[in-house]
């Protein structure tokens, strides 16, 4: 008997896939040491320990550079990179808006330092996308996907 796959299964294992090997080239220790370069003046107003923001951080941020990797391919077939950035706009929106009112909701800092706190998430998020963009689109390049 054969094994009836669906198109979407496929689709999803491809995805996995091509995830697992992207991260493999994500250093977790570059992660922490960017986070604490950005965010290592808001930890004043902070009401939670470090580990736990930056945990979250983190997360947000392997979200962004698997989205950014996910977009190489469009880069990768002829695209230009500012109407890539303007594809993906609504989901690294997403992800900055996620991680500032994370921070905002565990902190009391004053609203200036709110305003630069989101300026920091969403250039927190845009860096780690740029990141995984460049590596997947080296993939690409170099036939690794």
């Amino acid at each position: 008997m054969n094994v009836i796959t669906t198109f979407r299964e496929k689709q999803y294992k491809k995805r996995i896939t091509f995830e697992r090997k992207v991260l493999r080239e994500l250093s977790l220790n570059g992660l922490k040491t960017e986070f604490n370069k950005l965010f290592f003046p808001f930890f004043q107003y902070s009401l939670l320990f470090q580990d736990e923001i930056q945990d979250t951080s983190i997360d947000i941020a392997i979200e962004a550079y698997l989205l950014g990797a996910e977009f190489s391919r469009f880069g990768y077939h002829g695209e230009s990179i500012e109407s890539i950035k303007q594809r993906s706009e609504q989901a690294e929106k997403r992800l900055s808006d996620t991680l500032f009112e994370y921070w905002q909701f565990w902190s009391y800092a004053p609203d200036q330092i709110l305003e630069s706190l989101h300026m920091c998430c969403e250039a927190f998020v845009q860096r780690w996308w740029s990141e995984g963009f460049e590596k997947g689109q080296r993939r690409y390049k170099m036939r690794l996907h």
